[in-house]
């Protein structure tokens, strides 16, 4: 029986080392941080859209799949570090805290996932110069009982529970000045479940989220948004976030109301920026080892689009996840059961 490398412990590449185990092979497991979940762990996500359902409840039972299944090993706080042959005969290099080791592999899967756009690159918004402008990752931390706050969303210039509160969407998404014209797929359902769940919190405070369009194409995301606007009166606002300054040690935005055309300015006592999705560091670094190709923005590129989504440009590699383009969590853990059927066929 040959076994399968996966590179990347992230949602889907657990859900694809689970598949293939219970399917008979053996599994090495591939993890550049010391523990599992990808960005999911990384951030303490709470609860996922459009179900408000705990990331525990999803996240917890796909890492015990993992450690507790016999044929999976799993490399923590390990990368790769060369690759030689051709399938099924992949003999690839991992290293770790304890050196470097050679193992041969049957057939590979790519899985490491993506990394949250850069907001201070956007240095109009004010991330990093201004305390109170933080990310959505950042507040999915601040929402986590288990977080820094004990799940309180508290201002971090001084402790305070804000009571207005902005969302700029699309912050390094649908921006061709950063070299990212695609849509991220996530942020707006991100935000509005962020905005539910603030609104759910704390009743008065006001919540308002700019918006280029409102993208929610998923299963129950349309739902989620109306019920955001009708039950929890959250204010949305076509038009995008154009500069964050500080006056009087407040937070003032200015933004373009594109439907009357009209500009607008007020003043709020946090900003919460919707960072998109990018290729990460671990998925530039294995395109560049295995020598498979990447699409203009950086993400790895299918052999076919629409033919074989999970097949990569050189034989025996395959490539699954948020490492070919934005993807949400649900998605994520189908592509690691689709990429897991596809390695099993290409084996028999």
């Amino acid at each position: 029986m040959k076994t399968v490398l996966v590179i990347g412990g992230g949602v889907t590449g657990l859900k694809a080392s689970h598949e293939l185990a219970e399917m008979g092979y053996n599994v090495s497991l591939v993890e550049k941080q010391d523990y599992l979940g990808g960005q999911v762990a990384k951030h303490k996500y709470y609860k996922l859209a459009p179900d408000m359902r705990l990331v525990s409840e999803v996240l917890d039972p796909v890492i015990k799949n993992v450690e507790s299944n016999s044929n999976i090993k799993v490399h923590k706080h390990s990368t790769i570090t060369a690759l030689s042959g051709n399938a099924p005969e992949f003999k690839v290099k991992i290293k770790n805290s304890k050196g470097e080791s050679e193992e041969t592999f049957g057939a590979i899967v790519v899985a490491t996932g993506f990394e949250h756009f850069d907001p201070t690159v956007k240095q109009e918004y004010g991330y990093s110069r201004f305390k109170d402008v933080v990310t959505n990752a950042e507040v999915e931390e601040l929402l986590n009982p288990n977080g820094p706050t004990k799940g309180e969303l508290k201002r971090p210039s001084d402790g305070k529970i804000p009571k207005k509160v902005a969302i700029f969407q699309c912050v390094g998404s649908r921006d061709k000045q950063v070299g990212n014209p695609y849509c991220c797929r996530v942020g707006c359902v991100v935000s509005t479940k962020q905005a539910i769940e603030i609104k759910e919190k704390y009743p008065d405070t006001e919540v308002y989220v700019y918006y280029m369009d409102m993208r929610m194409f998923g299963r129950g995301w349309e739902e989620l948004y109306g019920k955001a606007m009708e039950e929890y009166e959250v204010i949305f606002t076509r038009g995008r976030g154009a500069e964050v300054t500080l006056k009087n040690q407040q937070l003032s935005l200015r933004a373009e109301e594109t439907i009357m055309d009209r500009p607008i300015q007020h003043s709020v006592d946090m900003i919460i920026l919707a960072a998109g999705q990018a290729p990460g560091d671990g998925t530039i670094e294995a395109a560049k080892i295995l020598g498979i190709k990447q699409n203009e923005y950086g993400y790895l590129a299918p052999k076919d689009d629409f033919l074989s989504p999970n097949e990569s440009s050189k034989a025996g590699i395959f490539i699954a996840g948020a490492d070919k383009g934005p993807l949400d969590v649900e998605n994520c853990i189908v592509e690691g059961a689709a990429v897991a059927a596809k390695v099993a066929s290409s084996l028999k």
